[in-house]
């Protein structure tokens, strides 16, 4: 519940506050106002009613409220102190009157509201505080029912203002608890309306850490996550000569331009519905064909890392100076989420770790594919020979360069089938 004025009171006097604080001090200045206005109310009819010991407690109360606002209002008094001297106040003016007329009068209700009060204006830090002051309240409602058995009350009530007085304290009543009824569904749709953008913010850093489908698993289970995956193919990309860059540069600038470059990449990773995995320095690690299984996992791959070639070179290499390499192979791959603390979704196996061989033992501006990749590619692209190279645990691989796609070509007999349609519509 924001009100302007008061949270202009709040950010000039209390800004200091956390967030739970400054919640408790709206709730005591509302609960100031409310109360000065019922209890101003309350004057009027004990004047109707010439009832004087209740008029001069009700004004003495109404005075008390009202400096207490001012003073919290103008300069900024001790919250826990003006905390304090309000609920004292709302024990007088709750407390006193059974004293004075007996609990068979309406007015008792009252006593009700004093620990609903208490319960606002306490955050979670303050239960031992909160507990005591519950306790005092607890202590005087028994003295206010000892006196009542065995004193009894001190003024009577004439019969004719009876009906009055009660009606006035039960709407009076009915005031205080219609404000807590909306004060308290109010609350409920902040924190509700709070829930729900914490949990929209937790989606999307959980969506911008890992793919759709792990995200909504982390989400519903607490489980380990792991996968094996038969078909996916996997891009190493690696800046050339970074180490350069990186003792030339400035930090700032350094990691602007890997924000700079990298960002491209995973625009294109969108575009080609490629998983990038992580950054590792200089490095980038994507794969294609998991969490969801693609088909075109390897020419996705292949396409994707053109693309970055030819955007490195018409963008970066006469700006930065700088070149890539490329690593890819195909084949079988596990992936899932470790840890406990800053957890990463990551993958592992053979063909992870011969992709990344690939890109080191590769040329800069080139991509260094495997003879499986070759095969699940066949004839769309154009290759160059990269002869034999040593992968440890596998021994001698072949190795190719990738250099672009093939682009399709009409054949003679279409173009003389176009010409001859042609030729038909003019004639």
């Amino acid at each position: 519940m924001k009100i302007p004025f008061i949270q202009k009171i709040i950010r000039k006097h209390y800004n200091h506050f956390d967030e739970d604080e400054k919640r408790n001090v709206t709730i005591f200045l509302i609960l100031e106002l409310m109360m000065m206005f019922v209890i101003g109310t309350w004057a009027f009819g004990f004047v109707y009613l010439e009832m004087w010991e209740m008029f001069w407690l009700v004004i003495f109360t109404w005075i008390g409220y009202t400096l207490l606002f001012i003073g919290t209002a103008l300069w900024g008094m001790p919250f826990k102190i003006g905390r304090s001297l309000a609920l004292m106040l709302a024990l007088v003016i709750t407390g006193v009157p059974p004293i004075y007329y007996g609990m068979d009068t309406m007015i008792t209700v009252h006593l009700v509201f004093v620990p609903l009060a208490t319960i606002l204006m306490f955050s979670r830090k303050e239960k031992k505080e909160f507990f005591i002051y519950l306790g005092l309240f607890f202590m005087a409602f028994l003295f206010v029912i000892g006196w009542n058995l065995f004193r009894g009350p001190i003024f009577d009530v004439p019969a004719e203002t009876f009906h009055i007085f009660n009606t006035i304290v039960t709407l009076d009543s009915m005031f205080i608890s219609l404000y807590f009824a909306y004060f308290f569904f109010t609350q409920n749709a902040e924190y509700k309306d709070l829930l729900a953008t914490e949990r929209e913010k937790s989606d999307r850093l959980l969506l911008s850490l890992f793919p759709d489908s792990i995200a909504g698993k982390l989400r519903d289970s607490n489980q380990s996550i792991a996968d094996s995956f038969e078909n996916v193919t996997i891009l190493f990309a690696d800046i050339v000569g970074f180490t350069r860059y990186a003792s030339n540069m400035p930090p700032g600038e350094l990691v602007a331009m890997l924000d700079e470059i990298f960002s491209e990449f995973d625009a294109l990773a969108d575009k080609y519905g490629v998983e990038k995995i992580k950054t590792i320095g200089d490095s980038y690690l994507a794969v294609c064909g998991l969490p969801v299984p693609n088909e075109n996992h390897c020419q996705s791959i292949a396409n994707m890392a053109l693309e970055i070639n030819q955007v490195i070179k018409e963008k970066y290499t006469a700006k930065y100076n700088l070149t890539l390499r490329i690593g890819i192979h195909t084949g079988h791959a596990v992936a899932g989420v470790i840890g406990n603390k800053k957890f990463v979704y990551d993958i592992w196996g053979d063909c992870v770790n011969i992709a990344s061989r690939f890109e080191a033992c590769g040329h800069p501006e080139k991509i260094h594919i495997t003879e499986d990749v070759k095969n699940v590619l066949g004839d769309a692209y154009v290759y160059e020979d990269g002869g034999e190279i040593a992968i440890k645990g596998k021994g001698m691989m072949h190795s190719y360069y990738l250099l672009e796609r093939k682009e399709k070509k009409t054949t003679s007999s279409s173009i003389n089938v176009s010409q001859e349609i042609i030729k038909g519509l003019h004639t």
